[in-house]
């Protein structure tokens, strides 16, 4: 009879948390179709896990826009209530309505592995320090300033890690040789010693964005958190030995963006704390270096899956390479002509964007197509949900970098490999110009072949070759 009763009182104490918790509706509007409880959550979660990896996460939502509602479904999604738009216009929705409807959202893990070193940082140190950076990244002229010195550091990857070899593996050595970029033109880093321990921490940082936030020994947060401490101890140990360099020799000007920043605070008198300018570059350095590096993963795949493509994106980098002298560095006018190589990246972008996409928090009570979006939720903008969509991108399983060059017109907000609105990616144009650069010295230097013919890309959860794509190199003799 106690067991019963202990039963019944179970039950009570479930269905009086489920009501009290549940969401009020506002407007008579339902909530999206789909799942967000126990035990239905659960396996939402683990199919999500099992189709990212496979990188098949388009199949996850056709699944769900099929069943429920071809605009915008409800799940469970890394620990939270999730509602995942589905079309161009929710994009365009989302994009439109940053600050308004919605805000930047990002799992606590994110945020704590970036977590504050000194109380008294504050928010407005922060943020003159994050759009000093940004400001170096995406003014035309600073753009043109990178070419020849990204061009520099292309070069000197090759000797090191591509020639004289008959096989490398390509996941790797790629994320070396973005993050000598990255941090070549953020801090004018060059030893080799310094690089090779900032990467590994680098490493950590990134590879725990969505873990739990478990801060135990051993956990891939507790990790990241050293890592993240780590690089920030370097960066302030540079930035204080860079004053010295800087203001003793009375330099005027610099071709790194941490100098430039230093130089133009001492001109005007403003003071930042070494360690929110580490903590900026720890931050920004985590973006720029861990997507091109995958973008470059996966044109390698495709183009030792696509012969006559290779050839294309060889034949219209070596008309370039003879307008260049020897030794001449590549310039923003030489970019400017790699239309199909450009065509190539776009369409790697599309089948396999380093990002899924980002997410959102509904700010208060708002309806969407119907809708109810209760405040706090969480919306997720997706490429899955557009990129492979055949209503969107003829025959999306195929790989066709024509299809941008052709008069096909590509519905707005249906490629969004960099997001959009407030929050699109500020480091796009840096990105397409390293991975371009990257491209031409590959194919006038090299034809290769996958060592394993069937290795693909697979998202654990962030986006990266099964098997790190091992080719084997066959050198032209130029």
């Amino acid at each position: 009879m106690e067991l019963f009763l202990l039963s019944v009182l179970l039950i009570l104490t479930v269905f009086c948390f489920y009501y009290l918790f549940k969401p009020k509706q506002t407007q008579n509007a339902p909530l999206p179709p789909g799942h967000v409880h126990w035990p239905q959550k659960i396996f939402e979660t683990l199919d999500y896990i099992s189709k990212a990896r496979t990188n098949t996460i388009h199949k996850f939502i056709a699944a769900r826009k099929n069943k429920y509602n071809t605009k915008l479904f409800k799940t469970s999604h890394i620990g939270q209530n999730m509602v995942f738009l589905c079309t161009p216009e929710g994009n365009k929705f989302l994009f439109a309505n940053d600050y308004k409807l919605v805000r930047s959202w990002w799992p606590i893990t994110f945020l704590r592995v970036f977590e504050n070193a000194e109380e008294e940082i504050t928010p407005e140190q922060v943020l003159r320090a994050r759009k000093q950076f940004l400001s170096s990244f995406n003014e035309p002229e600073a753009l043109a300033k990178h070419v020849g010195i990204t061009d520099e550091v292309v070069k000197d990857h090759f000797k090191l890690f591509w020639d004289g070899s008959d096989e490398v593996t390509v996941y790797p050595i790629a994320r070396k040789l973005t993050f000598a970029i990255s941090c070549r033109l953020l801090a004018d880093i060059r030893d080799r010693e310094i690089l090779d321990e900032l990467l590994p921490a680098m490493g950590d940082v990134v590879a725990a964005f969505f873990a739990l936030p478990i801060n135990l020994p051993g956990t891939k947060f507790n990790r990241a958190v050293k890592g993240s401490r780590k690089c920030r101890k370097i960066f302030v140990d540079i930035i204080k030995q860079r004053k010295i360099d800087l203001f003793e020799k009375d330099r005027k000007e610099a071709n790194d963006v941490l100098s430039n920043i230093l130089l133009e605070n001492h001109r005007d008198g403003i003071e930042t704390k070494d360690v929110v300018l580490a903590k900026n570059l720890v931050s920004l350095l985590s973006a720029a270096f861990d997507n091109p590096s995958v973008t470059i993963v996966s044109i390698i795949k495709n183009l030792a899956e696509n012969p006559e493509i290779y050839a294309r994106v060889r034949s219209e980098q070596l008309e370039i390479a003879k307008g260049k002298a020897p030794g001449e560095n590549l310039t923003m006018e030489d970019l400017k002509k790699m239309k199909f190589s450009m065509n190539v990246l776009s369409e790697s972008l599309r089948m396999e964007a380093p990002a899924s996409g980002t997410f959102r928090e509904a700010l208060n009570d708002f309806t969407y197509e119907g809708y109810l979006i209760p405040k706090g939720w969480k919306v997720h903008w997706s490429v899955h949900a557009t990129h492979r969509n055949p209503q969107y991108f003829k025959d999306p399983e195929k790989f066709d970098p024509s299809r941008f060059e052709r008069n096909d017109p590509i519905v707005p907000y249906s490629y969004v490999p960099f997001g959009g609105g407030h929050h699109i990616c500020p480091g796009k144009d840096f990105a397409k110009l390293q991975i371009l650069i990257f491209i031409h010295h590959v194919v006038k230097k090299f034809n290769w072949e996958k060592v394993n013919p069937d290795e693909q890309m697979v998202r654990v959860p962030n986006l990266k070759a099964a098997k790190g794509l091992p080719v084997r190199l066959y050198p032209y003799n130029n």
